[in-house]
């Protein structure tokens, strides 16, 4: 099986002022509409649409009611719309099963209403964060596919370093570390069971579809990383991407086409995310050689389309 998607997590600003320990601006009212639904999410169906590829957007439930007019082209397109849960809470993977539960059942209902589908199959965990209550939760709901994998062990130590130094600065994140096993798992697509979510059972109910890293490096292949590096670094690393992994998910956030120019970004949020000072220009330039590559190299599905492909239905069998 060979097969590439790209999937884009659809993330508010506040989200990424939490995580770096910020006040939350206003952003997201009549006066100052939020960025990502007003620019970032139009960016980014305009750049599949130039392809033409499809791709999976991980939608916060709560916010789907906020954004209808951003959001309704979703509908209208050949993509995917999975959960990002209700709340995007980061530690929700922590909180108890009814909490669970109920953040799931809210977000499939918020979500239903945009999705091409009507129903939703995928999820992906806030922060990437799993536990083997919130994947017993999705079994129990009849999803096929969770994709919050990330097995780039780097990308963990990184993101641990960073909120032990927000806390020691006392400006805490509102993300967590999380379990290390989650980050050095396989690389390919794997059915599990739900108490260990990082290791394959071939019969496991549930099917992993892990975030693409390096086949040696494990470093990670996600929007941030691919518009910080420059192009003769990228046009390697993809290549060895495309020789080694039959299935490549790349993973992206709608964040990663703005930029520090755009109206009613956080005043502070460029200083602690690096790519916003990349331009929009280069950034679009960046991700329309990534796309038109993995187009080329395989064909790009959505991920529900890779799901059924890695563990057919048994009435697809």
């Amino acid at each position: 099986m060979r097969a590439a998607a790209i999937t884009i997590d659809v993330d508010s600003l506040r989200f990424y002022e939490a995580i770096h320990g910020l006040a939350t601006s206003s952003i997201g009212g009549r006066s100052t509409p939020e960025p990502i639904y007003a620019r970032a999410v139009p960016r980014c169906l305009a750049l599949l649409e130039e392809v033409g590829v499809p791709a999976t957007f991980f939608l916060i439930g709560q916010e789907v009611a906020r954004y209808p007019r951003a959001l309704a082209p979703i509908r209208r397109s050949t993509c995917e719309v999975a959960s990002h849960s209700h709340r995007h809470d980061y530690r929700l993977s922590r909180a108890p099963q009814e909490t669970i539960d109920d953040d799931l059942t809210r977000a499939e209902r918020a979500l239903s209403e945009v999705s091409p589908g009507g129903t939703v199959v995928g999820f992906r965990a806030p922060g990437y964060n799993v536990s083997p209550a919130l994947m017993e939760a999705l079994v129990r709901r009849g999803y096929r596919y969770d994709s919050s994998l990330l097995p780039a062990p780097m990308y963990w130590a990184g993101r641990a370093a960073a909120i032990g130094r927000y806390a020691v600065g006392r400006r805490p994140s509102a993300s967590m570390v999380g379990d290390a096993r989650q980050f050095m798992g396989p690389l390919r697509p794997y059915r599990f069971h739900p108490r260990a979510p990082w290791a394959p059972a071939s019969d496991g109910p549930l099917v992993e579809l892990p975030m693409a890293v390096h086949p040696r490096s494990r470093w990670p292949l996600i929007g941030t990383t691919w518009v910080l590096s420059p192009q003769w670094l990228r046009r390697r690393w993809l290549k060895a991407v495309i020789q080694h992994l039959p299935v490549i998910i790349f993973e992206m956030h709608a964040i990663d086409l703005l930029d520090a120019t755009d109206p009613g970004l956080p005043p502070q949020l460029h200083l602690h995310q690096p790519d916003l000072r990349v331009p929009f220009r280069s950034k679009r330039a960046a991700f329309l050689e990534l796309f038109r590559r993995l187009a080329d190299a395989r064909p790009v599905q959505t991920l529900r389309q890779i799901a059924e492909r890695v563990a057919p239905r048994p009435d697809h069998a």
